[in-house]
């Protein structure tokens, strides 16, 4: 990992375990259950929330985050002990008597938090050492007309070897090339690549400000219909389970499912025609095969699972921009855990579905 990266992780780690986060349920948790430890009630209403803090942690990135960076650490990370399985087996046993529910949870709580301490520690001890070496400012690149933006695949058969990443990154310089040609009067320029980081891969481009804050709205739009689609797939089994075999409600299940998928796909053509400068162009035919062109990128990198970054903007810019991607960035955590949720097949044929392989080159045709 680039120490940019490293910076980013820690930071982000921080903001959901520290500020404002778990350790701060944990500790108010503690209080309540301290003063209230003959309230059965309260108490087995405490471990409820305990099971669905730790159940959002466990479904999120934080896990796999904290083993990037405390990789070397000998206070490995607090997830990887299951505090989720242990309060869980404690609601389990449905104690009658307050006193055995609440030795058990204040002990869960408290061996939690010292776990978590000692992380945020290391956490902070990374955080100093790398510093020193982020010699990269990307104020230094930030002018008034631009923004830092990165394109990332989290998708490993985006990047797993040259050739494919390879692929992916002409489809998206010829993809920016086109999409400049819809949305500006001025004349398109090619991307600068500012860097590559590895993990995922992040590709930091410098793109002009217009192209960046609209294709960062672009992903809003997407990432939130194939939400929707998303949410569909984690509970149609269970509508359909309520069918009792009803051949014409499962059919039209299927085909709720099919307009879903590609509502991802039209959503975002019809976003990439509102922002076209050039509605009424002359040869219309062109603008629509480019326009369909960009529609297809965006809609496979997004149902590939990967995404976007903006990283910098112009300062009168900068609180406008952050919100979107705010925005962006929570519907795309939240669109992840539900992808987590959906069952294999699905997975596979998304996958199928919406990965463009590059062509064999002659090369790879011989015979050795």
């Amino acid at each position: 990992m680039t120490v940019r990266k490293i910076i980013e992780l820690i930071t982000n780690l921080k903001n959901i375990l520290q500020d404002g986060g778990l350790n701060n349920k944990l500790s108010d948790y503690l209080v309540t259950i301290q003063n209230n430890s003959n309230n059965l009630v309260l108490l087995k209403e405490i471990t409820d929330k305990l099971i669905s803090d730790l159940t959002e942690i466990e479904q999120s990135d934080v896990p796999e985050n904290l083993e990037r960076i405390l990789v070397k650490s000998k206070n490995k990370p607090f997830t990887d002990d299951d505090f989720l399985k242990q309060v869980e087996d404690l609601k389990a046993l449905n104690a009658t008597d307050p006193t055995t529910h609440y030795n058990s949870l204040n002990n869960i709580i408290t061996e939690l938090q010292a776990r978590l301490t000692q992380n945020i520690t290391e956490l902070d001890i990374t955080e100093k050492i790398v510093q020193p070496f982020l010699t990269k400012d990307y104020s230094e690149l930030q002018k008034e007309t631009n923004a830092i933006f990165a394109l990332v695949f989290n998708n490993p058969q985006s990047f797993e070897n040259l050739k494919n990443l390879s692929f992916e990154l002409k489809r998206w310089d010829r993809g920016l090339f086109i999409y400049q040609q819809i949305i500006s009067d001025d004349a398109p320029k090619g991307f600068e690549i500012v860097e590559i980081d590895q993990g995922s891969i992040e590709v930091v481009l410098n793109l002009a400000f217009e192209v960046a804050n609209k294709l960062l709205e672009l992903f809003i739009t997407g990432f939130e219909v194939y939400g929707a689609y998303l949410f569909y797939k984690t509970t149609v089994l269970e509508i359909i389970k309520s069918y009792r075999g009803n051949e014409k409600l499962i059919e039209g299940e299927e085909d709720r499912e099919k307009l879903l998928l590609e509502n991802v796909r039209k959503a975002i053509k019809d976003e990439v025609t509102k922002q076209s400068k050039k509605a009424n162009a002359k040869n219309q035919e062109a603008m629509e095969k480019k326009i369909d062109e960009v529609t297809k990128l965006l809609t496979k990198h997004i149902v590939k699972g990967n995404s976007v970054k903006l990283l910098s903007a112009p300062t009168d810019k900068e609180e406008e921009v952050f919100v979107k991607e705010e925005e962006k960035e929570t519907t795309f955590i939240t669109n992840n855990k539900k992808y987590k949720q959906i069952d294999e097949a699905t997975k596979l044929k998304l996958l199928s579905e919406f990965t463009e392989q590059p062509k064999v080159e002659d090369y790879e045709k011989e015979q050795t």
